[in-house]
């Protein structure tokens, strides 16, 4: 349906440029046998050659003349056996009406009096060329911007029609997480109590129930978490906030689940204070996600950088490991709902959400949140947030530049150790 109305869009413009340029020429015909030629011949005394033909103005006609009359007007300039080769090749270009006309008009004028009524009738023509043709280039601009302007309205259309699916799909989904939320909390409750009481058999089985039962009412919260940033209306709750001492907060928080993991997590964040408008809970979030998807993703033994920088009011957090990639296909859409990668990263646990939640909170923060992966190097893949101390609009040191830079980094505090 939507390309026939396009389709029927283009014909019926088209359609009505065609009439408007037809209307335009013709009535530039018309002033010209009217008004422009008797003008000419009254004032200038100039008989110009279109005023002598019944045929309307062709821009065929009027190109071949230009061409003439300046190919004559320009061969005294070249040697003489050019100079008539050049005539010669005009003269047929022309044709012999055309060619016959002008050797009427100038049989009886000087060489002097015939380059210049031959230059005169030139710019005459040229001028009558760029009005003939005027008409069809504003016809092409007008034509663009209808066009234009049509796809403009068809792109705000399927905007509001996605911006109402994705209204109808949060709150299908906020409608299907507050139903699953209350038998999940219902069932946790029943297996939590009944593994308290060790005399009733099957506690493996029951232990896993329980897990299960916590790991999907985790992904419930995490699915109202998502649909509540992706609501009309919800704004982020700012205070003034410390940046660098909530980066230690969150590190040292994980610090156990790090030494169970035997990974090793070195913050690198700045001396002092740096204080910003940000909402406190969700940020912390993002980066305490980020550190958890280091720790679940990544094998033992594995060093994990939480860097941050300040530098010409943009502000940069990195959180590095030096673990293995993440594959170049998943790369491209981890920021997507509901994508964790191979089999191996969904069988740890991930639901795909995590990521796209914290790259929504950064968004909405005004800065951006993006995953670089280099080939060389201490860490190879680092997940990097950039915020602006003032208006948005972030650039942030390449992925080359941070490995060369860590690297360096790395080889000196080995040799200071």
């Amino acid at each position: 349906m939507k390309h026939t109305t396009w389709k029927w869009f283009v014909i019926r413009r088209f359609l009505l440029i065609l009439v408007l340029v037809s209307l335009s020429e013709s009535l530039l015909n018309i002033f010209y046998r009217a008004v422009f030629y008797p003008w000419l011949e009254q004032v200038f005394h100039i008989n110009f050659f279109m005023a002598e033909w019944e045929s309307e103005q062709t821009l065929g006609l009027l190109f071949r003349s230009m061409v003439y009359l300046a190919v004559w007007g320009v061969s005294s300039r070249f040697p003489y056996i050019a100079g008539i080769g050049l005539q010669g090749l005009a003269e047929k270009f022309a044709g012999s009406r055309f060619t016959d006309y002008i050797s009427a008009q100038t049989s009886r004028m000087s060489q002097r009096e015939t380059q210049i009524y031959l230059m005169g009738t030139a710019v005459l023509t040229l001028l009558i060329v760029v009005t003939m043709i005027l008409p069809y280039v504003i016809a092409a601009l007008v034509f663009g911007q209808m066009v234009e302007a049509h796809v403009r309205q068809l792109e705000e259309q399927e905007l509001k029609q996605r911006e109402e699916y994705d209204r109808r799909r949060n709150l299908l989904l906020s409608d299907v997480a507050h139903d699953l939320k209350t038998p999940m909390t219902t069932v946790a409750g029943y297996a939590r109590a009944l593994l308290e009481n060790k005399d009733i058999p099957g506690q493996e089985y029951l232990e896993t129930i329980y897990n299960k039962t916590m790991q999907m009412s985790g992904l419930i919260n995490l699915l109202f978490e998502y649909v509540k940033l992706d609501s009309e209306g919800y704004q982020l709750k700012k205070t003034r906030e410390n940046i660098w001492e909530l980066l230690r907060e969150s590190a040292a928080s994980l610090y156990m689940d790090f030494e169970r993991k035997e990974m090793e997590v070195l913050p690198e964040i700045p001396e002092g204070e740096l204080w910003m408008q940000i909402d406190r809970l969700q940020f912390q979030r993002v980066v305490s996600n980020l550190l958890n998807n280091a720790i679940r993703h990544n094998k033992p033994g594995t060093k994990v950088l939480i860097k941050g920088e300040q530098e010409d009011g943009r502000v940069t957090i990195r959180v590095c490991d030096n673990g293995e990639a993440i594959p170049e296909e998943t790369a491209k859409y981890i920021f997507d709902p509901f994508v964790s990668g191979d089999e191996s990263r969904r069988s740890k646990g991930g639901s795909g959400l995590g990521l796209s939640i914290a790259h929504k909170v950064i968004a909405m923060h005004g800065g951006s949140l993006r995953l670089e992966q280099v080939p060389e190097g201490i860490y190879r893949k680092s997940f990097v947030i950039c915020l602006d101390e003032g208006v948005s609009g972030l650039h942030c040191m390449s992925g080359e530049h941070l490995a060369e830079e860590l690297e360096l980094e790395y080889i000196e505090k080995d040799n200071n150790i």
